[in-house]
Formats: C-alpha cells, structure tokens, sequence
C-alpha cells in the first residue's frame, strides 16, 4: 500500500505529535508499506527561521517538505495536492488547513483518514470562534473523510457530535523500548517534566508545586526538558524566579533521545501539570522508563492513573494540597522503589505500537474496501466463496459461537430502523447478497463484491466446501418442510453431514425454550435458522449459545428452495442479476413493497452514505 501522512510539523521537529507519525510511518515502512510524510518547510519555533531540506529519507519515510504562508496556527500550503496523487490513502494529522483543503479539493479521489489529535481545542484562545468553527466548517469538512481516527476517548467523545458514524477510537501509541528502564534505580527526589514549553502545559502551575513541595522538604528538585513553544526559555526562567526554584531547577533545551534518556536516570517522578492532554504520551514514556507519574487531574490522566493501577492526580491549582497529598504517600513509593517501578514499566506496556499499527491497517483496509465494506453502517464481509468458506471453518475452529447473515438491500432497510437487529449484524460475519448491495457497493467503494454469497446457493456451497463434518439442526418453515430440505442438503454434500434434528418455525414466546433444549439436546454443531429477517438473526443473538452449536445461520427462504416448494428463477435469469424481479412477479401482493419502494429507497440511503463520507 501506499501511505502519504499530512502534518505541519516533522522531523527535525520535537513533541508528542511528531513522536506519533514518525513511530507510525516507520513501523509501516518497516511492513513493507511505500510511505511518504508531506510537511511544511521550516519549523514553527526554529530560532533562525530557515528552511529545511525540500526532500529528505529517515528511517525507510520519504519526506517532502512545502513552502507555507500565514499564521503557524493555520499554515497555507496549497502544493500538498500534487504530492498525494499516487497514494491509497492519504492520512491527515490533525485538524487544521490540511484537514480542510483536502476535503474541499476532494476531486483529487483518494481515500481520506484524519487522526484528531485533540482538534484545536489545547488552549482556550479564541475558545468561542473554535466551537463556532468546529460546528460549521470542521462538520462539513468531515463529510469528505472515509475514516477518522478519534486518539483518545476524550476525541472520539467529542468528535461523536460532529461524525456520528465512520468514527473509530485508536488510542495513540507510545514507543516503549526508546527510554524502558531508564529511571533511576533510587528513590531520588528528583521529578522530570518532558513536553513543548507551550502554555497548556502549565509550567507556571508545575513550579509552584515545585515550591510549596519544598516548603515541606527541601531537597526535592525539578527538570525540564523539551522545545520552546508559546513559552521562550527567558520566560521559563522568570516563572522559575518568581517561584523562588530557580535554584532547584534544571532547564534542558531541545534534547535528543539520548538526553531524555540520561535525564530520566536521575529521575523517580514523571510529572505533567497539562491542563489539556488528548492521550498522555510524555507520561506513559517515564512509566516506561519507570517513573512514577504525578499528574493533573483531567480525564486522560484519570483513565490513564486507573488502568495502569499506579500513580497519582492532583489539583494543581491548590499547590500546598497538591504538594501535601504527594509528599504523604512518597514514603510508600520510595519504600519499595523496585515493585514500584516494575510496575510502572508493565502499566506502560500495554500501550506499545504493534497494536496500534494492527488497527490502523485495518482502518485503511476498510476505507477502501479491501477487508469488509461499511453499507448503511453494517460491515459486509468481502472475498470470494472459498475465501468465505475459509472464514466461516476459523470462526468455527475458535470454539466460540458465531453468526453467519447474509445482507440485501432488504435487511440492510430493516436494519437502518432496527437499532437491535444492526447491533446484531455488527456482531455476525455479514455476506453480501444480491444485486442491491453490489450496486452500494459500486457507489461507496468503486468497485463491486467479488462474487454474490447470496444464501441460497452459498449455505450448500459451504457446506460441500468446508474441511468440517457437522451434525446440523434446521429450525423454520412449515410443517414438513425443514425435514425435506435437510434431506436435499445432505444429498448435495454426499453424506458428508448428519441431520441432528429439525423443526418447524414457532409462533409463541414460551417455544423457544422449549427449542433451544431440543438443539442442546442434539448435539448439533451447526443451527440453520429460515425465520426471515430479522427474527431469524434476533433469535440466534437471544439463542445461539444457549444450544451448544458453534456456527448458527440465517438463511431465509432456503428451506422453501431446498424443499421445492417455492421455485428459483431460471439460471439465464439469475445470471442476469434478475432474480428479484423474477419472485417479484411470483408473488406480488407480498413483495411489492420491498422491490418497488424499498430498492429506491435503499439506493436513497446509500447516496446520503456517500454524501456523508462514512466509509467505515
């Protein structure tokens, strides 16, 4: 695949957002993936102001670097566009020009991933005309992207309210390996703060702790360590005079890797005073390094504190309380300075990039449509028969019990009213069925399913392919009719198969008890379910683990068709992709309404789709 990366600011650039697209374009390079970052030419807080190199390559990344103009805030790039053409998906980070201009010239055609990175919203400037602008401009914006990629639950939260749909939370990564183990092996009383020296940080906070935690014991010390941003390194150091530590404070301007890392070894507290963070990377770098992280109490902090099960938030606007609540619990950190650190290195762990790098490839694969396709929110499954078949025998081989449905422009109708019944279609492995949603498929992916797993003539054709033998229990049809399509069906497959039971359809609650212990009783390894939809896929979800079987299917009208009851289209006519038309004419007073008004009205909500940009 190739990937391009859109984002202002690259390497040579240091922070957590440049941290995150390099570990991503690396690790996807490193796959074999051709990957490209597009940034701007000079960096914001550069004192000379120069430009940088126009093409560079770092670790397997080509890196092309435009000319700019306007504020750092929104730069003006128009050239990004001859520089994504060749790409497979184009993935903007942040929200900024990029993420507008390339939705506003979406004419380019390639496919759009953002990353939110926390929006706009890390500082209160202009706080009213963002919320204006994130409700109006940012909105439409969104319409052209086929993914968005929330990295924190405070993002997808907040994001939710603009792109309800086609949104997915994939946390940030943190490289672990770069500083693991690195903090001092001592219960030193010595903190390191690592970031941008920007105003949302809340240095000014940080240093005043500094000081009333010196109040109570003097030899604590501080280090800081980053980039300037908002914040010069001549007003750093007035904030640290006005707090009276100037004396016990350490101020490392831009340092590599190698310096953080030294740095830490001098450490026992990772500290972050952030008023805004969207994930926390800073914080789960020192737990790596294994720190103990003092932190500001807002919600990634709190998330983070409670699902590694170390460390501590405080106000640090009531610096003495602050101070007082740290310094009384530091007696148990430094008494057993090693379980502590321990544990901090395995909190930080669960955050490493494999799992990262996983659901970003699935997320590009689901935008263009090479894994599953989204239809009116319900992922179909894509690959052909024998791909199918091959997913069905692995779901089976888990032991765990799993839904096959097949999805028309019918169901997928019902599912767009029926919350329930799309909640369990998520749920199930979804195949496309007919004429409908390979049309839907054309409109939203450019390109048509493989081949049509409508499940009439793909439920035998399993069956003859799988590597399994099943015991299978038919549930539907009237009386009589299960019975004589379990016997057609086991002919096709040559006795691979047993009958294990059958059972006509039921109409009172109180039968499906009864049932699911006639299916137990069986020992069935599969259940074919001819309900319709979409009581046969509800009755699976309510029933499938309670009668022991291991793959349950909804198969609509098979039995008819197996049974001989109900006659298929002539094979010209279901080569012609007409089959719909054909039971149309058979049975018009039931099936008017799903052709005539649900077909149009189906090809209507795959349209609003589309204009929505929701592709996953």
């Amino acid at each position: 695949m190739r990937i391009v990366h859109v984002v202002r600011q690259f390497f040579p650039a240091i922070g957590g957002f440049e941290s995150v697209v390099f570990e991503l374009a690396s690790r996807q390079a490193g796959a074999g993936h051709a990957v490209r970052v597009v940034t701007l030419d000079r960096l914001f807080k550069q004192a000379d102001g120069g430009k940088l190199p126009p093409r560079d390559r770092v670790a397997g990344i080509e890196i092309v670097r435009i000319p700019f103009f306007g504020s750092p805030r929104y730069p003006i790039a128009f050239s990004v566009l001859k520089h994504i053409r060749d790409a497979d998906v184009v993935h903007v980070h942040a929200i900024d020009f990029f993420f507008d201009f390339l939705a506003w010239t979406r004419f380019h055609g390639r496919r759009l991933v953002v990353s939110t990175h926390g929006g706009f919203f890390h500082t209160s400037f202009a706080a009213r005309l963002k919320r204006l602008y994130f409700a109006t401009v940012t909105r439409a914006s969104m319409l052209c992207y086929d993914g968005v990629a929330a990295v924190s639950e405070v993002d997808y939260h907040e994001f939710s309210r603009i792109r309800p749909r086609g949104l997915v939370c994939i946390e940030n990564g943190v490289n672990i390996a770069k500083f693991r183990d690195a903090g001092s092996r001592c219960p030193v009383k010595s903190m390191i703060w690592i970031g941008r020296f920007s105003e949302n940080k809340r240095l000014d906070r940080l240093l005043l702790l500094l000081a009333a935690m010196r109040r109570i014991d003097a030899d604590w010390r501080l280090v800081i360590a980053g980039q300037p941003w908002d914040l010069g390194l001549p007003a750093l150091k007035e904030l640290a005079a006005r707090a009276g530590v100037a004396d016990a404070l350490r101020i490392v301007q831009s340092p590599d890797d190698d310096e953080i890392r030294s740095l830490m070894g001098g450490s026992a507290v990772i500290v972050s005073a952030s008023d805004y963070e969207g994930f926390g990377i800073a914080a789960i770098e020192g737990m790596s390094a294994g720190l103990y992280p003092l932190l500001s109490d807002i919600p990634p902090f709190r998330r983070l504190v409670a699902q590694g099960g170390i460390g501590l938030t405080i106000d640090f606007d009531d610096a003495d309380a602050a101070a007082a609540a740290f310094l009384s619990r530091w007696p148990e950190i430094a008494g057993d300075h090693a379980a502590m650190r321990a544990r901090a290195v395995a909190a930080a762990a669960a955050y490493g990039w494999d799992s990262v790098l996983a659901r970003y490839q699935l997320l590009y694969d689901d935008v263009c449509g090479a894994r599953c396709r989204t239809i009116l929110d319900v992922p179909v499954f894509v690959g052909t028969r024998s791909a199918a078949v091959d997913r069905i025998d692995a779901e089976y081989q888990t032991g765990k019990p799993a839904m096959v449905a097949f999805a028309n422009a019918n169901a997928l109708n019902i599912a767009t009213n029926d919350g329930a019944f799309r909640d369990v279609l998520k749920r199930s492995l979804v195949l496309n069925d007919g004429i409908g949603v390979d049309a839907a498929s054309q409109i939203l992916f450019e390109r048509r399913f493989p081949q049509n797993l409508n499940g009439t003539d793909f439920t035998p054709y399993y069956f003859q392919h799988t590597r399994h033998s099943y015991r299978i229990f038919f549930l539907g049809g009237s009386s009589g009719v299960a019975e004589r399509a379990a016997a057609k069906l086991i002919a096709m497959c040559g006795g691979r198969h047993r009958i294990a039971g059958c059972q006509n359809g039921y109409s009172r609650a109180g039968d499906a008890i009864g049932i699911t212990a006639k299916i137990l009783g069986s020992g069935a390894d599969v259940v074919l379910v001819a309900m319709g939809n979409p009581l046969q896929e509800i009755w699976l979800a309510e029933h499938l683990e309670a009668t022991g079987c291991r793959l349950g299917f909804g198969v609509g009208a098979l039995f008819d068709f197996l049974s001989g009851d109900v006659a298929r289209a002539p094979r010209w006519v279901r080569a012609a992709r007409l089959e719909w038309a054909y039971r149309l004419a058979q049975e018009p007073s039931r099936l008017w309404r799903r052709y005539v008004l649900g077909n149009p009205l189906f090809l209507m909500r795959v349209l609003g789709q589309w204009l929505s940009g929701e592709r996953v």
